[in-house]
């Protein structure tokens, strides 16, 4: 009996550690068919009120979102929005869309996009092409097919691990580009979770679901008017550049310095990506300067948080400025627009731009 404990508990583990394993796979082939559900069961709509206790990711979990309908390309708001060029871009890092619309005009329907999955819209400025929701509550679940035979013999402890929720938010970021007619968008996805801690639980950032993202991207480009193969096709036929390295230098006036290995109009397209990806509070921006104010929160002893733990943290605001430099880089610089020249807000200059490069 023993013996046979041991088994049970030895297996029980093995499938509990490896769900991530069996339940993913390359994106060719899960594109497109996953499930996304951001409604509850009555089909009422709740945004998520974020605790005060976040606390940094310590690991992630793969739970499958559980399930939403594909705006139908046939449909009347899918017709009412049809976009006849859209294009995929890829680097290192970045994949984004290059849409054959002005800002203006993507700029409603991105917003349509959103609040079709439930979302409300926390922050939207269309002057710097910047729309933010509110963090809203998914439903996690363990595919049967993750689990095969297995899965009736624990489905008590299954439903244990996968009770607890995930919630995301989205921004959708315009920039316009050098043709009237077209604009790069960009999507970016933001999650936490609630997990165990003693006999409580408390929400904590969780590590991007890359894959979830990616699946975003494609029911934005359906939305917008593309064919599902088609979108498919592109997002697989992209490829990824090879890594950059970007780097963190002491500047003239003692401030860290960020240095990319591109001109600055490539660099300050990174940037803005790299601000997204960290959940940054884009205030502004001037993509003729090539400079971004943004709004940080750092703790009283001088680390990086993002804005979400801000309740506890003191804010700063930042103006980000990309020069050209020789040889084909550019540069950061950090502008403290408080100008006290603090040591400690020269210190998180370096905090900050270091988790920055850590994107690249």
């Amino acid at each position: 009996m023993k013996y046979t404990n041991c088994i049970i508990v030895l297996l029980a583990a093995f499938i509990l550690t490896g769900c991530s394993s069996f339940s993913s796979s390359d994106e060719e082939e899960i594109l497109g068919a996953r499930t996304i559900n951001y409604l509850g069961e009555t089909g009422e709509i709740a945004d998520l009120i974020i605790p005060p206790d976040l606390t940094s990711p310590e690991s992630q979990g793969d739970f499958v979102i559980s399930s939403s309908n594909l705006l139908n390309e046939n449909s009347a708001e899918v017709q009412l929005v049809k976009v006849t060029n859209i294009e995929v871009k890829r680097d290192a890092y970045r994949r984004w869309l290059l849409v054959g619309k002005s800002p203006s005009d993507i700029w409603p329907l991105a917003k349509k996009f959103l609040k079709s999955f439930g979302f409300t819209i926390k922050k939207e400025n269309e002057a710097i092409g910047i729309i933010e929701t509110e963090f809203l509550e998914s439903n996690p679940d363990v595919p049967d097919s993750s689990i095969g035979v297995f899965r009736s013999m624990f489905s008590g402890i299954l439903k244990a691990k996968a009770a607890l929720p995930i919630a995301d938010k989205y921004r959708i970021r315009i920039e316009a580009t050098d043709d009237d007619n077209s604009s790069e968008v960009y999507l970016s996805l933001t999650s936490i979770e609630e997990v165990a801690a003693d006999k409580n639980t408390q929400w904590q950032s969780r590590a991007k679901d890359a894959e979830l993202e990616t699946e975003m991207l494609l029911r934005l480009m359906v939305f917008l008017g593309s064919d599902q193969s088609e979108a498919i096709n592109k997002i697989q036929d992209t490829a990824k550049s090879d890594q950059l390295r970007v780097s963190v230098y002491t500047s003239e006036s003692g401030y860290a310095a960020l240095v990319f290995p591109f001109d600055s109009a490539k660099s300050w397209a990174h940037l803005g990506w790299a601000l997204d990806e960290l959940d940054i509070d884009i205030e502004d921006s001037d993509a003729f300067e090539k400079s971004y104010y943004v709004n940080l929160a750092r703790t009283k002893e001088g680390g990086f948080f993002s804005k979400l733990i801000g309740i506890s943290a003191e804010m700063i605001s930042v103006q980000l400025i990309v020069k050209q430099l020789e040889g084909g880089r550019s540069q950061v610089i950090f502008n403290d627009l408080s100008e006290e020249d603090e040591q400690k807000t020269i210190d998180y200059s370096f905090i900050f731009f270091k988790e920055i490069s850590n994107q690249f």
